[in-house]
């Protein structure tokens, strides 16, 4: 929802709020006796309003938010994702490096999927993975075929991919069905968001966004009030804004008598 639409929303609902207010001044000539009709009407057309007319705007607010955080904080956002080992992976990474807003791109971990193999040669993996590939870090092997390693910061994740997959196949005829390397982007925070679209328009999975940004705008979603509650509130206003219209003679009055006791 673009800023225009919520301009316009939002001024629907304060001509909602002026139709339930035109409606209150009318009970001089409808007659006191249909007060509580005003006010029944200002509740029903105020809840109305809430669903139609503010609720999506209330929805859109954390988005809202989130872009004003990610327009004026200047600490860099962290995105991570998965890239699959059939792209050319490090031309990948060179040419999102030169995206407008990324600052740094490295391989922090791989994941394997390879055939089932027993217990033993689980134990044997795990002996000799730190022999094949001296910037594996850590490793989780489960007999299922899933492995899943951390290498260190700027290491070639193809290079420790093609290794192992070789290994793996020399040594013990298991074959690699899929693999892929999870990716970490430091990224600008204004830049967030046209380059998760990059990513996603590549095929590539998007698995996080972390930073001061995104953990403030989750804290403010966090905090909000249910929405059946905002609707509720929009009801309750349109009440007391029918009421004021019924009262407004009396309430200009009293103003006045206050505003003659101060002079």
């Amino acid at each position: 929802m673009d800023t225009l639409t919520v301009i316009v929303m939002l001024a629907l609902f304060i001509l909602l709020l002026g139709f339930i207010f035109s409606a209150g001044l009318m009970t001089p000539v409808i007659g006191k006796k249909n007060i509580f009709f005003v006010i029944f009407i200002g509740f029903i057309a105020g809840v109305i309003g809430g669903i139609f007319l503010i609720s999506p705007v209330y929805d859109e607010l954390p988005f809202i938010v989130r872009n004003i955080y990610m327009s004026t904080s200047d600490v860099n956002e962290t995105i991570t994702a998965d890239v699959s080992a059939g792209k050319d992976i490090l031309r990948f990474m060179d040419e999102l490096s030169a995206q407008d807003g990324v600052e740094a791109v490295y391989s922090e971990g791989i994941f394997l999927k390879t055939d089932r193999f027993s217990e033993s040669r689980k134990r044997i993996i795990e002996d000799k993975i730190s022999l094949i590939d001296p910037n594996i870090t850590s490793w989780q092997v489960h007999t299922n075929g899933t492995i899943i390693l951390q290498v260190k910061k700027g290491h070639n994740p193809v290079r420790t991919l093609d290794t192992l997959s070789e290994w793996l196949m020399y040594t013990g005829g298991i074959n690699t069905c899929y693999s892929a390397v999870h990716l970490v982007v430091t990224v600008r925070p204004d830049k967030v968001d046209s380059i998760v679209s990059y990513l996603q328009a590549r095929d590539v999975v998007v698995t996080g966004i972390k930073g001061p940004a995104e953990e403030k705008a989750a804290a403010f979603k966090a905090a909000l009030p249910d929405k059946s509650n905002i609707i509720l509130f929009c009801g309750f206003l349109g009440m007391l804004t029918g009421i004021a219209g019924v009262f407004i003679d009396s309430i200009i009055a009293f103003i006045g008598k206050i505003r003659g006791r101060e002079a």
